[in-house]
């Protein structure tokens, strides 16, 4: 996204909608996003690569 982060997306639209579920997927290691800010506890998280079948399983529990 050009013009603002992943983070920054989630916290605009959790503004307007605050019982939204998100699913962050990401190709940075876990220490690179710590340093960038980190993420808030509880939020949903994959890293790169993921295969389609852990996808399927981490949207079908976050739509649940």
């Amino acid at each position: 996204m050009p013009k603002k982060s992943g983070k920054e997306a989630f916290d605009a639209i959790k503004q307007m909608r605050s019982n939204i579920k998100v699913l962050f997927i990401s190709g940075y290691t876990a220490d690179m996003i710590q340093k960038r800010g980190g993420m808030e506890e509880g939020v949903n998280f994959l890293y790169k690569p993921v295969s389609p079948n852990d996808l399927l399983q981490k949207v079908r529990a976050l739509l649940r």
